[in-house]
Order: C-alpha cells, then sequence, then structure tokens
C-alpha cells in the first residue's frame, strides 16, 4: 500500500461560525439530499491524523476568525490516474482556533462554545465525515497546466497568515467537480465543489475553497435570518468559507 507523505487538507467541508468583516465571497456549495456511496476500485492510500486537517473561516459583520479540525482518520482511493473515492472522519474534540494562538483564555472559550449544543453539539455528535460520492472531471488536457499556473499564482503564505484570506476569493479554473456526503451533528447531505486536482506518477495536488450554509445542519446559533435589528451586528452569517490544499506523495513506487 502507499501512504500519502504530506497532505495539508482534503476534500471535506466543515462548518463553524466565529467571526469575519463580510460574508463569504467564494463559491457557493451545491448542496442536495444524501447520494449512494458506490463501492470504488483502485489503490487505497491510508491518510494519518498526521497528514491532514481541515481549516475553515467563520465570519460576522465586526471579525473574524479562522482555524482547523484535526483529522481522526481517513481513506482515499485511486485508479489509472483519477481518484475513486475516499472517507475522511473529523474529531470535534480538537479544534484549533489559529487566530487566538496567542491568547489561550478566548482560545478556549471559543473553542468550548464551538463544542456546545449552539454549534456542533461534539458531545452528542463527536464526529464529522466527507465520504467522496464522486469527482468529475471538467477539462481533462488542461488539468495539470491550470493546477501548476493556479499553484505559480497562489505563493506560500506565512504560517501566521496561512487562510486568513480564504473566504475573499472564488476557484478559477476548476478542473474537477467533487460531490460527497458530509455528516455532522446527526445529518448528511451531499455537497458538490469545483477544485482544482493534479494526480501525476507518485504525487496528487489538490485546491478547494468554497462557501456553504452552516444552517442546514442545522448550526442555528446566531442565524442571520432571525436578526431583528441586523444593524446592531447581533448575528453571524450563515455563509462560511471552507478551503482544503492537498500536496500528497506516495511512497513504494
Amino acid at each position: 500500500m502507499k501512504i500519502l507523505k504530506t497532505l495539508s487538507a482534503l476534500f471535506v467541508a466543515i462548518i463553524v461560525a466565529a467571526a469575519c468583516t463580510s460574508n463569504p465571497k467564494g463559491d457557493e456549495a451545491k448542496v442536495s439530499e444524501a447520494e449512494e456511496v458506490k463501492e470504488s476500485e483502485g489503490m487505497e492510500i491510508s491518510v494519518s491524523s498526521n497528514e491532514a486537517d481541515m481549516e475553515f473561516v467563520g465570519t460576522k459583520p465586526t471579525g473574524r476568525h479562522y482555524g482547523n479540525i484535526a483529522l481522526t482518520n481517513g481513506s482515499i482511493k485511486v485508479k489509472d490516474g483519477k481518484v475513486t473515492g475516499g472517507k475522511f472522519v473529523f474529531d470535534l474534540n480538537e479544534i484549533t482556533i489559529t487566530d487566538l494562538k496567542d491568547d489561550q483564555e478566548n482560545h478556549d472559550k471559543l473553542v468550548g462554545h464551538l463544542k456546545s449544543d449552539d454549534f456542533f453539539d461534539a458531545e452528542n455528535y463527536p464526529q464529522v465525515t466527507f465520504e467522496l460520492v464522486s469527482v468529475k472531471s471538467l477539462n481533462p488536457e488542461k488539468s495539470a497546466e491550470n493546477y501548476d499556473s493556479y499553484q505559480n499564482d497562489m505563493e506560500q503564505p506565512a504560517e501566521d497568515e496561512k487562510i486568513m484570506e480564504l473566504p475573499e476569493f472564488e476557484l478559477e479554473g476548476a478542473t474537477h467537480e467533487v460531490t460527497g456526503n458530509l455528516t455532522m451533528r446527526g445529518k448528511t447531505l451531499a455537497i458538490t465543489v469545483p477544485a482544482k486536482i493534479e494526480i501525476s506518477e507518485n504525487n496528487v495536488k489538490a485546491f478547494t475553497n468554497f462557501s456553504i450554509d452552516r444552517t442546514k445542519w442545522g448550526l442555528m446559533y446566531g442565524d442571520e435570518s432571525k436578526a431583528v435589528d441586523k444593524a446592531k451586528d447581533q448575528f453571524i452569517y450563515n455563509k462560511v468559507g471552507v478551503g482544503f490544499n492537498i500536496n500528497a506523495t506516495a511512497e513504494n513506487m
């Protein structure tokens, strides 16, 4: 079995509401009823907790918070240079608020709130899962070219700036369309999002960013549609920015 050596984050969508300067402007995920996951063929690659996490940005009119949720376990299948399946499980007891890393008191308060019944209800639903349904190529002739061009345009940010601007741009030149079942707080819905994916002989690269409505999964705290007086900023935007980046190298080729 070939094991991934470097993996920043993968195709998964989770939502955390917190804070930002504007409603996210990224591509909005298409959301529908959960779809059947068929048995997939190909080489299964295990993904450990050290090889993946998930990044998020949550917003409200007066600010933002951004961070990640740790992977519990995961795997992805590849056949004939194509992704054919995969499943990823994330641990809601391992949430990190990146912008509050130097403010432990407020960091712990926000994490506690996100884990509470107001948001994820981690005591009753400690995991979030994403299972691939399909990965559709949009322009196979241009996949590698588009991805390389995108990578050249997007320089790697400093650690403390890693995803600060995540909700502020839309994904251009997508090479694939990814559909998968996202489960959190006991509810499963299918999401479809654009992605940039390149699979070479021993490497997998991918990137996606999008927004999603957290309330569809029952994360209702601060629901902007229920705000009596929006001028008072007493709400949190329902749309949340999510981004994933993968740069994986396989062993034993």
